[in-house]
This record gives C-alpha cells, sequence and structure tokens, in this order.
C-alpha cells in the first residue's frame, strides 16, 4: 500500500497515479485533508477506474501528522497490507526508486528513500534551501543521536508489523516534525532501519505546506525527543 496525503494537489493527483502505475500495480490510499480545490473528486474519479486506488476523507486539514496517524490505524485495522510506503503526491519523490525501497524491505524494517546518502541528490532547489534541508539534518543528527543521513525524508517504506508501534507509540507532531518523531520511535524500538539513495525533483506545481508553527515544532521536536528519552532512561536533570 503506498499513502499519500493531500491537500490541494488536483493539479498532481493524476499524473502522480499515472507515474506509479507505469513501475508497479501497489494500492493507493489518497488521504484527503477536505481540499476545496477538489482533489477528492479527482481521486474518487481515478478509483472508479482503478480498484487498487482508495480515498480516506479527512474532515479538516489537521497536519501530515495526524493525516499518516488516521491512515495508520485504518490499515492496522484492516490488516490486509504487509508492506507500507509513504510518498508526496507532488511528483517529488519518484516511483521509479519504488522497486529498490521495496527490495531493502526483505533486509531492513524500515527504508528511508535519502536525498543524502550519497552525496546531494536534489534538483531544482535554491541553494539556500538545500543548506536549510541539509543542515537541518545536521542538527537533528546531533540532537538526537540518529545515524541517518536524510532523517527528514518523507518518501520511507515500512514493514506492516511496524504498525502498531506507529499508533500507539506516543508520537505527537502534526507537523513535517511527525517524521521525525516516527524514525526516532522506530529507531527507539531497535528494529533495523536502512537508507536507499533516491534523485529528489522540486514539485512541478502546487506550493508547498510549511507554515511558520510547521517551522518552529521542526526546530523544538528534536530537543524534546532527546528529553524524553533521558528520562525514560531515569536519569533526571538537575
Amino acid at each position: 500500500m503506498i499513502l499519500v496525503p493531500t491537500y490541494n494537489e488536483v493539479s498532481n493527483v493524476e499524473l502522480f497515479y499515472e507515474a506509479v502505475r507505469e513501475v508497479c500495480d501497489f494500492d493507493l490510499m489518497f488521504i484527503d485533508d477536505a481540499s476545496p480545490d477538489g482533489t477528492g473528486d479527482k481521486v474518487k474519479e481515478i478509483a472508479r477506474k482503478d480498484r487498487g486506488v482508495r480515498l480516506l476523507e479527512r474532515s479538516a486539514k489537521e497536519g501530515l501528522g495526524r493525516a499518516y496517524r488516521h491512515a495508520f490505524s485504518v490499515l492496522l485495522e484492516s490488516g490486509g497490507w504487509d508492506r507500507v510506503f509513504m510518498m508526496d503526491a507532488d511528483l517529488s519523490h519518484r516511483p521509479i526508486h519504488l522497486d529498490a525501497m521495496d527490495e531493502a524491505l526483505d533486509e531492513y524494517s524500515m527504508v528511508l528513500g535519502s536525498r543524502y546518502v550519497q552525496g546531494v541528490s536534489v534538483l531544482n532547489w535554491s541553494i539556500i534551501r538545500l543548506n536549510l534541508s541539509y543542515f537541518a539534518n545536521v542538527y537533528i543528527r546531533v540532537v538526537t543521536g540518529m545515524p541517518f543521513t536524510d532523517c527528514t525524508s518523507g518518501f520511507r517504506a515500512f514493514r506492516g508489523d511496524l504498525l502498531p508501534l506507529l499508533v500507539s507509540g506516543g508520537i505527537r507532531a502534526s507537523g513535517y516534525a511527525f517524521l521525525v518523531e516516527t524514525l526516532h520511535t522506530v529507531w527507539k524500538s531497535g528494529v533495523a532501519v536502512g537508507e536507499v539513495p533516491i534523485v529528489f525533483v522540486e514539485r512541478r506545481s502546487g506550493t508547498s505546506k510549511v507554515s511558520a508553527r510547521v517551522f518552529a515544532e521542526s526546530l523544538l521536536t528534536p530537543p524534546r525527543l532527546k528529553l524524553t528519552g533521558i528520562f525514560r532512561n531515569g536519569n533526571k536533570i538537575q
């Protein structure tokens, strides 16, 4: 199953769907936060032609983390998928990498599609944005101790047996920090996490959903995770 959160992506969802179908027949679940541009209606149109496509309709825009947690709960209840992929609908995550990530799940419980594991593999970003992303990952690694080159990657895959942990693991972040907290939760559980190199391409249409609140949450989440780990280990801060 490929999970695809959407908000105002009507210009991208059909192109994304077609790109996925060129490389695989995996099931697709679009998670739409009541997009006012008709994204949900476009997904329903696609689903009428392809039984492997479904729509999880949500009542309001509540952030990436809450959308994914809702979808995780639905998958856990259904119990029908042994491998789950997470992708953006804006075509920045290229479906051509799905096969390599699927193969990597034979060895790892979670796989990150990494932009930085083999140098820098990002197209059409400004040097400012690239530096922000790169050094954000340095910051996360230093604060949390995680060893991964791309802790903020939204292109990832995991085995279905991680769903109970992701649903009940106390993950709080609602914005893009959800990706960091999810990875930290899985890493701290002791399962094997790997990275597969990808080429990330800036979105062709639509706009980014990063707000000041989301940015602030992203800054504060790594130290929160570090402090939570200290208290769980029974070491009180003096």
